[in-house]
């Protein structure tokens, strides 16, 4: 994959096209038997994980750092969005950026997300998205 990226014109771009399409490809269900983990089962995990988060925190504050997958899973959840939406929200999720999520026992609701002002203040430049 490096060598073809690097042949590549615009390597940022083909990564981008072939992370799309590799991560459509799980999601579609029809090649679970390829993958360690399945689409439906990555979600489950990552609600999972939220959900004991949550239970640890205690209804103080918690900071949590991941990468865009989970980020869009969880916004998914709160949302109802279908895989083909949250999929489409993972590609636009910046690096850094912050999404918050309130809670109380059970109920959760999206306050931000994907914010990157803090990036933007300080050099545009800084804002990436792989």
């Amino acid at each position: 994959m490096a060598r073809d990226l690097a042949a590549s014109i615009a390597p940022a771009k083909t990564f981008q096209v072939e992370f799309v399409a590799a991560v459509q490809r799980w999601a579609s269900g029809r090649f679970d038997h390829e993958y360690a983990e399945s689409w439906p089962g990555f979600k489950a995990r990552v609600l999972a994980a939220l959900d004991e988060a949550v239970s640890c925190a205690a209804g103080k504050n918690l900071l949590v750092a991941t990468s865009g997958g989970p980020i869009a899973v969880i916004v998914q959840a709160l949302l109802d969005l279908s895989d083909g939406r949250t999929l489409d929200l993972n590609s636009m999720i910046a690096n850094t950026s912050v999404t918050r999520v309130l809670y109380s026992s059970r109920r959760r609701s999206l306050a931000v997300f994907n914010n990157y002002s803090h990036l933007e203040a300080e050099d545009p430049a800084l804002v990436t998205f792989r």
